[in-house]
């Protein structure tokens, strides 16, 4: 058994798909696609990727970093990912103890670390709770048959919001009607993250990342982007993604609408506009997840979106001062 840094080729990019889709068949990526995020990542946060091999074979990955996503000093993240014809076998339990010396090493010290895994993984749930993780979020994933998607159903939705003033506009369009569009979509999805529920405050990034991270996604679909305008002014908005894995599928980003204008209707209208896009477009499937008590989620569930394996979000949290490295070495050999 050898752990190494991930090299960054093409056979460490086809060796952790490998086994991220080997684990999660129903939600598959591709190399392009992990490319990209680790070429948008911002680079003044740390993280590292390391692959296991055991006889020859390339069968597990793991994860450390910051929390980038919602940054504070001495918070960090880690993931572990085992294939499944290697489970059992010790490879996650010395993996996770590779990066978890790691992160004993690190600065500003190690005091709160997140992970997450899906609710059908029994044997992860253990894992994390045997190493003292406490489950503080579940994310509800669900899809929906767009093929048995009515759109009349939603007209007078769509009309009675347009009768207000406000109008749906494809992102697309925008592109070449508005020369500011970049900046007022990178505020509105600043203005519409506030609200997304989440266990700790979001950490605001860069426009410039935003271009890079958002703008030159592969998965980036401006036509299938709406957003909901009050003359000028952008207060809505519905985004679908490709899924490079499954051409047939799309998969829901943000969906939110600013305060002064919620209750109106508003955000049916624009999930009820992209869906009728994807039905148009010959798509069979849309999938998303939501925090099981964010309203959006009972939306989906109005609209059609099924229930499917919810993620969840696990934390570990050290007493003051005591550096969370330390304190797992007592939990781990309990």
């Amino acid at each position: 058994m050898h752990i190494r840094p991930f090299d960054y080729s093409d056979h460490d990019y086809q060796a952790l798909v490998a086994i991220d889709s080997a684990n999660f068949p129903d939600q598959r990526s591709l190399p392009e696609e992990w490319r990209h995020w680790d070429r948008a990542r911002d680079p003044q946060y740390l993280f590292r990727r390391y692959i296991l091999q055991a006889d020859g074979q390339n069968v597990a990955f793991g994860t450390l970093g910051e929390t980038s996503w919602s940054y504070k000093p001495g918070k960090y993240f880690i993931n572990v990912h085992v294939h499944p014809n290697h489970q059992r076998h010790g490879y996650g339990s010395a993996l996770y103890d590779y990066l978890w010396r790691e992160l004993g090493q690190q600065e500003p010290v190690p005091t709160h670390v997140t992970t997450s895994t899906r609710e059908d993984k029994a044997a992860a749930i253990r894992f994390l709770e045997a190493r003292g993780f406490q489950r503080v979020m579940r994310f509800q994933r669900s899809e929906l048959d767009v093929t048995a998607f009515d759109p009349g159903r939603y007209t007078a939705t769509i009309q009675r919001v347009m009768a207000r003033g406000i109008a749906i506009r494809p992102l697309s369009e925008l592109e070449h009607l508005d020369p500011n569009w970049q900046q007022k979509l990178y505020d509105l999805e600043w203005e519409l993250a506030q609200d997304v529920p989440y266990h700790d405050d979001f950490t605001q990034h860069s426009f410039e990342h935003f271009q890079k991270s958002v703008l030159a996604s592969p998965n980036y679909f401006p036509e299938a982007w709406f957003i909901a305008l009050d003359g000028d002014r952008w207060i809505g908005m519905s985004a679908l993604w490709h899924n490079q894995a499954d051409k047939s599928k799309l998969h829901t980003g943000l969906t939110g609408v600013a305060r002064s204008h919620r209750r109106l209707g508003v955000a049916t209208a624009l999930k009820a506009t992209a869906i009728r896009f994807a039905k148009q477009r010959g798509y069979l499937a849309i999938e998303t997840d939501n925090e099981e008590n964010n309203p959006m989620y009972q939306l989906n569930v109005q609209l059609g979106f099924v229930p499917q394996p919810a993620w969840l979000d696990f934390t570990k949290e050290s007493p003051a001062g005591t550096p969370i490295t330390q304190l797992a070495t007592t939990v781990a050999g309990v």
